[in-house]
């Protein structure tokens, strides 16, 4: 959880989703479903002030849509455009040929996994390099990209 919580500051550079106030003193995170129990996604929490907090909460800030759009936009950000894509192409193809270093970043979320790797033989060096390799969605990535209408 603490991993996400830092996932969640960085996307939003540490300030408040909606008003943008920079005071780590003064944020706190929103779970956009407020089910019970919880759900501790990533893609269920945002970053709010406590006065943005507070009002959403109160009838008087921002609506649940308006946290959900700027959570989108957040994804989208966050997962990067080679990212989203490659995501996109594994919903749709059951998996995606890609550089690792474009996607990396998704499999430590935990949204894909990597399968076989390709590697390139025409290299001069003693390490094989890896070019490419095949990737999956995970359970976790093919919710994130049903729920956002990533497909």
């Amino acid at each position: 959880m603490a991993r996400t919580d830092d996932l969640l500051f960085l996307e939003t550079d540490g300030a408040c989703a909606y008003c943008g106030l920079k005071d780590v003193r003064a944020l706190t995170i929103h779970h956009l479903d407020q089910a019970t129990p919880k759900n501790e996604n990533y893609d269920n929490k945002l970053v709010l002030c406590h006065n943005c907090h507070t009002c959403h909460h109160q009838g008087k800030g921002a609506s649940a849509e308006d946290l959900k759009t700027i959570k989108r936009r957040l994804i989208f950000k966050t997962l990067t455009v080679p990212g989203v894509n490659a995501m996109k192409q594994a919903y749709r193809r059951k998996g995606v040929v890609a550089m690792p270093f474009l996607v990396n970043h998704l499999v430590e979320f935990g949204y894909l996994r990597q399968g076989e790797a390709i590697r390139s033989d025409d290299v001069d060096t003693e390490d094989e390099l890896v070019t490419d390799a095949m990737y999956h969605l995970t359970d976790e990535g093919q919710a994130l990209v049903e729920k956002w209408g990533l497909k």
